[in-house]
């Protein structure tokens, strides 16, 4: 019997011979929903090409509304969608909550499609005929490395995994019932995968070709699953319990080949990290941010191209304020806004705790990555307000409006509780047209009291268009942060603090050493340790990597239980000044208050070590008795 094709998502149109070379960025944008027989796929090179593409569909993105980083600290999912269970700790087998949901880029199901096509392109392409314009190595690269990263997604969030190596008919429902392999044998046969892909991929593709997998690719690729299976969870024997889950390589000669691999990118000419320093703050923030929103640069490894039309990175809109008409959907939490480093390096101090207030502005003179990252009450944002919000923010590129304002001349009286202890505070004034209480779509409006700004275009109308921004899957800072970290736990700590300098110089922060000083730490093991783990928190905020890195550093027990917190702000005009409609942030005229605030009641987060792994599909379980589940997700 034939298997049929159908519904797959193709990249090139098939109706038409297009070559490798004339497809364009968004090549993952075409449905067909022809048919097409597996004996038809493989003797035609375009049909075979547009199979392929289909396969990086399978490689999940975060450019998508509840992503994984609001099942970290490191974040708030405004609107909840299974993300609350998470982080309260309510899911198992037979209740997934968002792990059963399209976002989460390891889901079961999904990913093992995923493999499956990549098993039978690999077995078939050897017999597609010889057409020009097609290079069939590079195409098996491409298959190999798709595979090899969809299986290291699947053992970052589940641990030891089957390891499928072809594709099974119909009848093969017995053989199809694969234990789960040791995460000692899913690294090797996911390192494997990566020195095919190294061996057959090229070292660039053209700019139609923006997205399609490269030698750095599957070096980064190797890179990261090395570090993380050289992490902490994986040789701990307290809490990881379940053998498959435990590596039984060796710790060292795993960081020692982290660092060489991420070396091997750094090093290899191809890729360089760009001098975002410029004659302010705030134009390095946004050379930094460029960076993250551009197309491609020499920094990009591996990305997830767009288009603006059909496109859908729809983040504007996602995570955009309300008072544009947006969603909030992920916004930063207080502890991320509040890990961003002052210009000289020091960590600002008494302002984390629920009840922690500030009366002069947390905001100013933080380093460029907050800026680039975080969207807080009175920052610009980068775009006019819409028609209706224009009035009330007339500033010509939007200034956020997430407090509540005394305001000359109004009637309308603001009430609002004051952490810790819900004192009242009544003013006549305003609410903040970026709040949950203003007049723009009050109930997309941010719990947290920010924005996130880091993966938006800003200048977008996200409201009405999708935003021409890429999902990057690897980029240079992070091969520096894999040698970074590897060295220390190699106790190579000049090597480190190298690596880690590379990334801080380039945006005008103090060295390590230096930092470390101000912060009153030593040039040690441990508080390097601590220092790579922080610098990785902010660098890569919202990337995908907040999640897995608590886990696999065993911290998570301390910040997935801590206290969720966002900021309340107001401000009072000073003594003699007045400020009528429309408000503005004005220092002069102002005093500001900000107060740390409790948002449990949004999320009681919590922790429970079942949650360094998570639960296979009480469905999956039942069509193959031989998977073990993860412990405690019974």
């Amino acid at each position: 019997m034939k298997t049929i094709f159908k519904n797959i998502v193709f990249a090139l149109t098939l109706g038409t011979a297009v070559t490798l070379n004339s497809c364009s960025s968004d090549f993952l944008d075409i449905t067909p929903t022809d048919q097409y027989s597996e004996d038809a796929m493989f003797s035609d090179a375009a049909l075979s090409q547009a199979f392929l593409n289909s396969i990086y569909g399978y490689v999940r993105h975060g450019a998508g509304e509840h992503a994984i980083s609001g099942a970290s600290d490191e974040a708030y999912f405004t609107h909840n969608y299974g993300m609350k269970a998470i982080n309260e700790t309510a899911v198992s087998e037979s209740d997934l909550q968002w792990f059963d949901d399209g976002n989460c880029p390891f889901r079961w199901s999904d990913a093992y499609k995923g493999i499956r096509y990549a098993n039978l392109f690999i077995s078939k392409i050897d017999e597609v005929p010889a057409t020009s314009g097609y290079n069939k190595d590079q195409m098996k690269g491409e298959a190999h490395f798709l595979r090899a990263y969809i299986y290291t997604q699947l053992v970052r969030g589940f641990g030891g995994v089957p390891l499928v190596t072809k594709v099974y008919g119909l009848n093969d429902t017995e053989e199809m019932k694969q234990p789960r392999n040791t995460v000692k044998e899913c690294l090797d046969y996911i390192l494997a995968d990566c020195e095919e892909a190294i061996k057959l991929l090229p070292v660039t593709v053209s700019d139609d070709n923006l997205g399609r997998a490269t030698k750095g690719a599957a070096m980064s690729l190797k890179a990261r699953v090395l570090l993380q299976l050289a992490s902490p969870l994986y040789f701990d024997r307290a809490v990881n319990t379940l053998p498959v889950n435990q590596n039984t390589g060796n710790q060292q000669e795993l960081y020692r080949s982290a660092k060489t691999a991420a070396l091997a990118v750094i090093n290899s000419g191809t890729y360089k990290l760009i001098d975002c320093r410029a004659a302010t703050v705030e134009q390095t923030a946004n050379n930094f941010h460029q960076i993250i929103i551009d197309k491609n640069n020499s920094e990009k490894i591996f990305t997830r191209q767009f288009a603006q039309k059909g496109s859908t990175n729809w983040l504007v809109l996602q995570h955009g304020p309300n008072g544009y008409h947006n969603w909030s959907g992920i916004t930063p939490s207080h502890d991320l806004a509040a890990a961003f480093e002052m210009e000289d390096g020091t960590l600002m101090t008494g302002f984390s705790n629920v009840g922690d207030k500030k009366t002069s502005n947390p905001y100013l003179n933080r380093e460029p990555r907050f800026y680039a990252t975080i969207g807080f009450d009175g920052c610009t944002w980068g775009r006019v307000r819409p028609a209706d919000a224009y009035p009330l923010d007339p500033t010509p590129l939007g200034q956020l409006q997430c407090g509540y304002y005394e305001v000359s001349g109004v009637e309308s009286t603001v009430k609002i509780k004051l952490p810790p202890n819900d004192t009242e505070l009544t003013f006549k004034g305003l609410s903040g047209i970026d709040t949950r209480q203003g007049p723009i779509e009050d109930w997309n409006g941010s719990w947290t009291g920010y924005y996130e700004r880091k993966l938006v275009d800003t200048s977008v109308d996200g409201q009405n268009y999708a935003q021409n921004v890429p999902w990057t899957y690897f980029r240079l800072a992070e091969m520096y942060l894999i040698a970074a970290e590897a060295s220390v736990e190699l106790n190579e700590l000049e090597d480190a603090a190298d690596y880690l300098d590379a990334l801080r110089n380039r945006i005008g922060m103090p060295d390590t050493k230096t930092t470390l000083t101000r912060r009153g730490k030593a040039f040690n093991q441990a508080d390097m340790r601590e220092f790579v783990r922080h610098e990785r928190f902010v660098e890569l905020a919202f990337e995908d990597h907040r999640y897995f890195d608590v886990r696999r550093w065993m911290i998570a027990p301390q910040t997935s239980s801590r206290k969720l917190t966002g900021v309340l702000v107001y401000g009072l005009l000073k003594p003699g000044m007045t400020q009528p409609k429309p408000y503005i942030h004005n220092e002069e005229k102002y005093n500001y208050t900000y107060i740390v605030k409790d948002l449990s009641s949004r999320e009681n987060r919590a922790w429970d070590n079942k949650m360094y792994f998570a639960p296979i599909k009480q469905a999956e379980i039942k069509r193959n008795p031989n998977l073990v589940q993860n412990p405690g997700m019974q």
